[in-house]
């Protein structure tokens, strides 16, 4: 079957696992879990670039054809016609979508703020306390305390996923200029307003617009969260619901003041710093 692409991407704990499940309820969009396709076109490229063999004869036309056939070969069973696949690198990789899947790419990037999304994330640790998380292991590794502070700063490092995130969100809003491929989504607005966020979707991917039920959500697929080293990561409530603790209740003030206003997509601002966890 002849796929049509499409991608999405986003910052953890802001609602990418649910609006994935939502699109995969239209019979034509198959919407599933992080894939790996960013890494096969970026190593598979690499070969090319590095590999004596292929260097003392290059053949770029093959070689062309190789990269641009891994997201074909990788989605070849299924059998919906459209793909929304899922990495949060898919917008600090721009040019590789360019030159190897689609001149005119669309991409998904979900956001939501600073201090909800460190809540949620400190929310799980804490429902999983009977197990060391894998932003305690790094902690750990570093002789760092054990403490919801340094597991603030550990997640909004460039060592940590959230900090990561914002880097390569950061890249293509203010570094790479172009962001006519590029759908912010927030949140609050899948939450508080699904019908007309999902409208803006499909008007953004110029689909036609199916009719969701946000009170009737079964994960179909399910990403294994032991590899991510906290167990309910990637887990959807049945039905549309905000249930979100207030950041005040949980983090310090230390954390809140640290991390305040820290949206720079909201407010333009250039002058974001990340920074380093010795």
């Amino acid at each position: 079957m002849k796929h049509e692409y499409y991608f999405m991407a986003g910052l953890p704990r802001s609602g990418v696992t649910l609006l994935k499940t939502l699109l995969d309820q239209n019979p034509k969009i198959h919407s599933g879990p992080i894939s790996p396709v960013v890494e096969l076109l970026h190593y598979s490229n690499q070969y090319f670039l590095d590999s004596e063999s292929y260097n003392a004869y290059p053949k770029p036309k093959a070689a062309h054809r190789i990269v641009s056939s891994i997201i074909d070969n990788y989605y070849y069973d299924v059998e919906k016609p459209i793909i929304i696949d899922h990495n949060r690198a898919w917008p600090g990789n721009i040019e590789r979508i360019k030159t190897y899947i689609n001149p005119n790419p669309k991409i998904i990037c979900t956001v939501r703020d600073i201090l909800d999304i460190l809540t949620s994330f400190i929310t799980l640790v804490h429902k999983n306390n009977h197990q060391v998380s894998y932003i305690d292991e790094f902690l750990l590794a570093k002789n760092k305390l054990i403490s919801d502070d340094n597991r603030c700063d550990h997640l909004m490092s460039m060592d940590g996923i959230v900090g990561q995130s914002l880097y390569v969100l950061y890249k293509s809003l203010f570094i790479c200029h172009d962001q006519s491929y590029l759908l912010l989504v927030d949140y609050e607005d899948i939450v508080n307003n699904p019908d007309n966020t999902m409208k803006k979707i499909y008007d953004f991917l110029e689909l036609d617009y199916y009719e969701h039920d946000f009170y009737h959500i079964n994960q179909k697929i399910t990403e294994d969260d032991t590899e991510w080293g906290l167990k309910d990561m990637h887990k959807v409530r049945k039905e549309l619901k905000k249930i979100s603790k207030d950041p005040r209740d949980i983090l310090s003030q230390f954390i809140l003041n640290k991390y305040d206003n820290f949206e720079f997509w909201k407010n333009n601002d250039h002058r974001y710093v990340f920074q380093e966890i010795a």
